[in-house]
């Protein structure tokens, strides 16, 4: 399954990557996302592992509620950022395989951010389709609050009002 969306963000592709390519920012836009830990020594980029962790509910009040774990297999502006999901418990349960994939863009008017969420089902959960494919509005929004976080971020240039020169790359397939 692949689930898309995509938001234009009044800033530039280099500022749009350097607040993606923190994964302490995570928190302040993934509305699913309390807290995230660094659990590899390696800086980030390929290879760098991660676990974001849920906001507390009843149903997983333990030590790490609503844990996934996450290893970055891409890391290019050109061609974008692949986060392969790597855990199998909890929420990932669900998943065979799943990966986030993000690219940013130049855009007239600052940068176009695309994020695919791309999964296959485990075969017991296969009947949750329709309800997975629901979530392409829950990515929206979660793009929304990228762009409000990153606009509102002090610290962050506004784009210019002509696009720079960065390679264009290809839509995600």
């Amino acid at each position: 399954m692949n689930l898309e969306a995509t938001v234009l963000i009044h800033r530039t592709p280099d500022r749009v990557w350097a607040y993606l390519g923190d994964v302490s920012n995570v928190p302040k836009w993934d509305r699913g996302v309390a807290k995230v830990r660094r659990t590899s020594s390696t800086q980030p980029g390929i290879g760098f592992e991660f676990d974001t962790l849920a906001h507390p509910s009843p149903g997983n009040a333990g030590q790490d509620p609503g844990k996934m774990s996450y290893r970055i297999t891409d890391a290019d502006p050109a061609r974008g950022c692949t986060v392969q999901l790597t855990s199998s418990r909890g929420n990932a349960r669900f998943f065979k395989a799943a990966e986030w994939r993000f690219q940013v863009m130049p855009a007239a008017e600052g940068s176009l951010v695309i994020c695919a969420a791309r999964f296959t089902l485990r075969l017991p959960y296969i009947l949750l389709t329709p309800i997975f494919y629901g979530m392409r509005k829950a990515i929206r929004s979660d793009l929304e609050n990228l762009k409000r976080a990153i606009e509102n971020d002090s610290a962050t240039p506004i784009a210019h009002t002509v696009a720079p020169a960065y390679p264009r790359a290809n839509p995600l397939p």
